[in-house]
């Protein structure tokens, strides 16, 4: 089953950069995804590979992610809690609405790659 995400948002806060053990990075940051006459929703965002300039995006900044959604569960104390979030597979600062458009385009075409995947990999129909 197909799994993506496309969130374009603003920074809500700065960018938690931690190291791991294995010396990998992983980033986390919230967008604030602003909607008409409502208040905005904030959706959580995680990035592994972290590229350097990560903890310098300004808070505010306007940010396009393709990700995935991912329900992970952890302990607390002595229970159980979730987490919903978007696991990026890109990010990038947007500097205008073509910066957008570009990004979106190139999502629909792999978009369109990944239904043809699916449509050769379907069993054909069996005619009785």
């Amino acid at each position: 089953m197909l799994n993506m995400a496309v969130v374009i948002g603003n920074l809500a806060k700065p960018v938690d950069v931690r190291s791991l053990p294995s010396g990998d990075s992983v980033a986390s940051f919230d967008l604030q995804v602003l909607q008409a006459d409502k208040p905005p929703d904030t959706v959580p965002v995680t990035l592994s590979e972290t590229p350097e300039r990560a903890a310098d995006w300004p808070v505010g900044e306007q940010l396009l992610v393709i990700g995935r959604v991912r329900r992970r569960f952890f302990r607390v104390g002595s229970g159980t809690q979730s987490r919903t979030e978007v696991v990026a597979e890109k990010v990038l600062l947007l500097y205008g609405e073509e910066d957008a458009v570009a990004v979106l385009a190139e999502a629909g075409t792999a978009l369109e790659l990944i239904v043809e995947d699916l449509g050769r990999a379907s069993p054909a129909e069996s005619s009785d």
